[in-house]
């Protein structure tokens, strides 16, 4: 093999390794994690100074999270981009790298979809409709909460960011949003609303999963530990009401 032929193979072989750690676009929030991801062992180092309501899991539904619950990955300094629904209420953050898509919804009411920068579509957030959900009885464990400073319900009470998974006979579904504190709470057994209501009417702010979104509860920590999941949370928490 000549020294020409040999730098072609290899100009090739680097191509093909960068087109593999590309993002497909279509993928959902957790799922370009491999299949059977496991958690990193928690740290048991002390926690950095300043690191910002996203270091990692808070408040009281902490205690429901298992002992190995990893430390959300704190991403390098990003620059961030404020969105503001048109009606001037609803606000938050988001890398500046990414996109927000805007559609009406129903009377008066907008929905934002957020992606990233290739395009795939991370999490979603209304402003101003009319919500309308079943709620029940619920096995809830609660892997990360924290109140969203920014955000308070229509009758004052806290609205809280949480990242949790419902346990049923056949399934375990994952969901990250923002609800009521008392639904992000470790003993919570109600399913509470995915919606809040805000003096401007409801307002769903989530994230977009596949179905399932994981393969194992281990492959949701394991993304908790990932700057995706740190940038997701830092937008949940951004959220503000004016």
């Amino acid at each position: 093999m000549n020294q020409r032929t040999a730098a072609l193979l290899s100009l090739a072989a680097s191509a093909a390794l960068g087109l593999s750690s590309c993002a497909v676009p279509g993928e959902r929030a957790g799922s370009g994690l491999p299949a059977g991801s496991t958690a990193p062992a928690a740290s048991t180092g002390s926690p950095t100074p300043g690191s910002g309501p996203a270091a990692g899991p808070t408040g009281p539904a902490a205690a429901s999270a298992p002992a190995a619950t990893p430390t959300s990955a704190q991403p390098s300094a990003v620059a961030v981009t404020v969105f503001t629904f048109p009606d001037g209420h609803v606000s938050f953050s988001y890398p500046s790298e990414w996109s927000v898509r805007v559609v009406a919804r129903g009377e008066g009411g907008m929905q934002a979809t957020i992606a990233d920068a290739s395009g795939n579509e991370l999490a979603s957030v209304t402003s101003g409709t009319a919500a309308s959900d079943a709620t029940g009885p619920v096995a809830r464990t609660v892997l990360d909460a924290a109140p969203v400073p920014g955000l308070t319900g229509a009758d004052g009470g806290q609205l809280s960011f949480g990242f949790a998974f419902d346990s049923f006979a056949d399934h375990v579904a994952f969901h990250m949003g923002v609800r009521r504190e008392a639904d992000f709470q470790p003993a919570t057994e109600s399913a509470g609303f995915a919606h809040v209501e805000l003096p401007n009417g409801d307002s769903t702010a989530k994230v977009i999963f596949a179905d399932p979104a994981f393969d194992s509860v281990d492959s949701a920590k394991a993304w908790m530990a990932t700057a995706q999941y740190s940038q997701l949370k830092r937008l949940l928490l951004s959220l503000s009401y004016k």
